[in-house]
């Protein structure tokens, strides 16, 4: 019941927090609710067996059997450590958001809520209805975050981000439809088990059948990440979401997530697998270098936090085509990493632009004089995107490169040529909006307040821990990749 717990506390209360009539009460509502799931998620943590690849905290009842259909929750080391990161973060963003002065406040509590319940839905379900209903269910309270909240371009990115993805969830909808047909050609018996339609695929005669299917699956997952060229919903969304919004974007990791647990070990049974891994090298390396080019050429900071995610998504597809135990879990410590950091670059954002009332870098300057708390949280956050030793960035992006050098060196180069570009923009911003003469014309601005202070410096201070000290996660992540490649290497990939 433990996973129950956690999935399902997060949608119970987003219930009840709806039927609130205040603002305290919403927000009280959602800190109980996210402290509840993190201080179950720590249980589960010190009650987990890192030295094993196997499921763990297995709850399994027969739903639908003429389908196939069970609820089956279960967690292994791919999956923990994004349900760790979820839980740490959304706690602090309740209270980065406590003084906050906004219509609806029930409401927006409530989708913050419901966006946790179903993204924890998608790390544990090991059953495809389920795993499927959760997947969609996140677009929904996302949708609504931008499209009431957002900025001036607000329904123009909800739309594009609801069409964007939920075409690509389509696609990846079939794709769990032809591996579900298949199998139970193959076996005479209908599951929708996820471990079993896994171990069916390589049973499928059709060399051709197995690549669709395999790429259908990948469409559905990288558009979600995202990767170039199918991220053009990405900066929209991100910049047009009200803070709070833009974080839930950033621990929206169900599409790398997906490429660990189900595209990893489809891979080696595909009839082109060469191919597959030339499509996710190319993909992620591009999408390196792409979206640092795009974030230097913005002069919208939120918007050049933006791109910088989607720079920092490739190294995720890139890490895992590496086919190696060091670039795969680099990839998936990468996702981890990049929660804790672009939560803070966009709770920074926002801070910013609410203070000074514009975002655009130009129009900035000196900051960190009037503002010395977010000046110092601000440039660590920024200093470990780039990739600066002693952070989490620098231990993710080392090992993605390192390890995928060994198979895919031509496109290390190419990703390689970003990390000038990723310090060129991330200082260059850094230098214009924060230090240097004030600008008068800015007014009185003042630092950050108290919650968001203990919000942002609890991040903050995890970044400078994992970055010196990964091992409480990334061991977790080195016995599944370790285990992936394995079944590789057993299949001569």
């Amino acid at each position: 019941m433990l996973l129950s717990m956690i999935v399902l506390i997060p949608l119970i209360f987003a219930v009840l927090t709806l039927l609130t009539k205040t603002r305290e009460q919403a927000r009280v509502m959602a800190l109980i609710a996210t402290v509840s799931v993190l201080l179950l998620t720590v249980y589960t943590y010190f009650n987990f067996d890192s030295t094993t690849a196997a499921t763990q905290f297995e709850e399994f009842y027969s739903w639908v059997p003429s389908l196939g259909i069970s609820y089956h929750l279960g967690i292994d080391g791919i999956s923990l450590p994004l349900i760790l990161l979820n839980a740490i973060v959304m706690p602090m963003l309740i209270l980065f958001t406590w003084n906050d002065d906004r219509k609806a406040p029930n409401r927006f509590y409530s989708l913050i809520l419901i966006t946790q319940g179903a993204v924890l839905g998608v790390f544990c379900a090991l059953d495809f209805f389920l795993f499927y209903v959760f997947w969609e269910l996140t677009l929904i309270p996302l949708f609504f975050m931008v499209s009431i909240w957002g900025g001036p371009k607000k329904h123009y990115a909800s739309i594009k981000f609801f069409i964007y993805t939920h075409v690509a969830s389509l696609v990846m909808l079939l794709g769990i439809f032809g591996l579900y047909f298949a199998a139970w050609e193959t076996t005479g018996t209908p599951s929708l088990s996820i471990p079993h339609l896994l171990a069916q695929f390589q049973f499928i005669e059709s060399g051709i059948t197995r690549d669709l299917i395999f790429l259908a699956l990948l469409f559905g997952f990288i558009v979600k990440l995202p990767v170039f060229p199918f991220h053009s919903w990405l900066p929209d969304a991100y910049t047009e979401a009200p803070t709070a919004g833009s974080v839930l974007f950033v621990l929206l990791k169900i599409g790398g997530y997906g490429i660990f647990k189900i595209m990893l070990p489809m891979l080696p049974f595909t009839a082109s697998p060469n191919l597959m891994i030339t499509i996710m090298g190319a993909l992620g390396a591009v999408s390196i270098l792409y979206g640092a080019f795009l974030a230097l050429a913005q002069k919208d900071l939120k918007r050049m936090v933006a791109y910088s995610s989607l720079s920092h998504m490739g190294y995720v597809t890139l890490g895992a085509a590496g086919l190696v135990s060091l670039s795969v879990s680099g990839a998936m410590f990468q996702q981890f990493s990049h929660g804790l950091i672009m939560s803070i670059m966009f709770m920074s954002c926002g801070v910013i632009n609410k203070a000074t009332g514009t975002r655009i870098i130009n129009e900035l300057g000196g900051l960190a004089q009037r503002m010395p708390k977010l000046a110092v949280i601000m440039v660590l956050a920024f200093m470990a995107s780039l990739g600066l030793p002693g952070l989490t960035g620098f231990i993710a992006e080392f090992s993605v490169l390192a390890g995928s050098f060994v198979n895919l060196q031509g496109y290390v180069v190419i990703a390689l040529m970003a990390i000038v570009i990723t310090a060129a923009y991330h200082l260059w911003a850094l230098q214009r909006a924060m230090f240097g003469v004030y600008k008068e014309k800015l007014g009185n601005v003042v630092d950050i307040n108290g919650y968001q202070t203990l919000a942002m410096g609890v991040i903050a201070i995890l970044i400078l821990y994992f970055g010196l000290n990964p091992s409480p996660v990334l061991d977790m992540m080195l016995t599944n990749s370790e285990h992936i490649i394995g079944l590789m290497a057993g299949m001569g990939v």
